[in-house]
């Protein structure tokens, strides 16, 4: 259970950073705005703070789908909550209705993509297995 969370804390602190300075390069494109050096520590820290409920949630095994689905939109809720928590703490901008707006897009965005990449390796990973169990079980019949 422990290295499942590590391996998942690692695996989405690289998703979330990666996607986190995506959407911090286009708004920067489209603002005109110069960036310092010390956004990147903190793209880093909210990628790690953010990560956790994440690495936390994947350790939960509900029962049913009724119950997984309200996790993960108690999940999404949380972390766009920590986000503009964060955007405040770092004085990234104003928080207005429409900053509140944007970073709802922003981990939106954020989120459908670290879900897309995990969907993509897991069924890499998935077919992967399953052609060596074939392999495996069809080699033991001949």
């Amino acid at each position: 259970m422990v290295k499942e969370f590590f391996i998942s804390l690692l695996h989405y602190f690289v998703d979330i950073t990666t996607a986190v300075i995506i959407a911090a390069a286009v708004y920067l494109t489209f603002s005109g705005q110069q960036m310092e050096s010390v956004i990147l520590w903190q793209i880093l820290l909210s990628g790690f703070i953010t990560a956790l409920p994440t690495a936390a949630l994947l350790c939960l095994d509900p029962k049913s789908v009724k119950v997984s689905a309200i996790l993960w939109v108690g999940h999404f809720l949380l972390i766009f909550f920590i986000t503009v928590m964060l955007l405040k703490m770092f004085g990234w901008c104003r928080i207005t209705p429409m900053s509140v707006f944007l970073t709802f897009i922003a981990v939106l965005f954020i989120y459908l993509f670290t879900c897309g990449v995990h969907y993509l390796v897991a069924r890499k990973h998935t077919a992967w297995m399953n052609q060596q169990l074939k392999n495996r079980y069809s080699k033991e019949k001949q």
